[in-house]
Parts: C-alpha cells; structure tokens; sequence
C-alpha cells in the first residue's frame, strides 16, 4: 500500500493535521495495521513481527478521531519498545512511558489538538497508565468528542441494571471491584471483570 492509499484510509479515522505524521510512521516501522470491531477488552494492540513479517497494530474502528490517534500512538509506543529491548522490559515500564512521551511530541508541535484534549493529555503523559482508557480525566476529556452520543459510561449505569457494550454483548452491573465492575454475560452466565470508563449502551 502506498504513502497516498495509506493517507486516503488513515484520514476516516484521524483528526485533521495528523495524517501525515501517521503515515510517516507506519512507513517508517513497516505497520500492517488493521481496523477491528469494537472489542470489549481494548481499544488496540500491537504483536511483534514473526520472521519476514510486519509489526502488527490492530485498532476499533468506533474510536473517535483523538480517541484513535492516542492509542495508535500508544502502540507505536510498544513497537518501538519492542525494537529496543526485544522483550526485555516491562510492557508499561519506564522504558515504554519515555517512547510513549517521544512519540507524542510531534502531535504538540502541530498544535491541532483541542485545548482540553492537549491539556488531559499533557498531565496523562506525565506518567502514563498501561491504557489511556484507564485515565479518569483523559477518558472523560475524550468522550466530548464522540459522535456516538447513545454511550454513556459503565460506571454510570445503577447496580443491577442491564447495559449492551460496543461489540453487542450484554450484560447486567453487579458490584464494584476498584476501578472494574463485576458483570454477568445474559447469553453466557459468564462474569467479567468490565472497566467503570468503557462505553456502553443502557438496556431499559
């Protein structure tokens, strides 16, 4: 795929004037990324490349445009660690906070980032969390942006009330566990550990 297609497919999901430097860097590190269906664990993924293979980032397709920018970046993050030290560290350590704060800068410098999101982001990348989905202030800050205005919160929804996630699955909200809420799967009986700032739709 060339440097245009890439900008043609990249600019449905990117926020305006980050498009290019997207493109920079998946040519740069040979990315084969994939748009996925929302999933209910993550918003993205990297996977190092088996030999003569490409590194492999995965991201859901439902994110808004910053939403999608700070994870591709994240995982870039993870690439780059993964060039660096092959394994050796920890996935969210030191290591990857300073790649993760790296590859951030240039995104600053273009000065295309809504005040509130370059401000959320700022004090996030001060000491950045294994997912910028696990930031309080971060999440909240991104969730203005979305256009699926049907989604609220997991943590808003009341003790013993139903609510379907973005990939379909319903579930009923049970009780709190730190910053997760224990929920039972109506077509499963399965219980999941649900993070409180994933998106969700009440069922009424």
């Amino acid at each position: 795929m060339n440097q245009q297609q890439l900008h043609q497919i990249l600019s449905k999901y990117l926020p305006e004037g980050t498009v290019e430097y997207a493109v920079e860097i998946m040519l740069q590190y040979k990315i084969q990324l994939r748009i996925k269906k929302p999933r209910l664990s993550k918003l993205g993924d990297y996977r190092p490349p088996l030999p003569g293979e490409a590194h492999k980032i995965s991201l859901n397709k439902d994110l808004n445009p910053y939403s999608f920018l700070i994870t591709y970046l994240h995982e870039v993050a993870h690439l780059i660690n993964f060039e660096e030290f092959r394994g050796r560290v920890a996935p969210h350590g030191s290591e990857w906070k300073m790649n993760f704060q790296k590859i951030s800068q240039p995104v600053f410098s273009k000065n295309v980032l809504p005040d509130d999101i370059y401000l959320a982001l700022i004090n996030y990348l001060k000491n950045p969390k294994a997912s910028s989905c696990t930031d309080p202030q971060l999440v909240r800050t991104l969730k203005r942006y979305d256009t699926h205005n049907e989604y609220i919160l997991v943590e808003d929804i009341a003790l013993g009330h139903e609510f379907q996630t973005p990939d379909g699955r319903k579930f009923r909200k049970l009780e709190k566990v730190r910053s997760r809420f224990r929920c039972i799967e109506e077509h499963t009986g399965k219980i999941y550990l649900v993070p409180g700032l994933m998106n969700c739709t009440p069922i009424f």
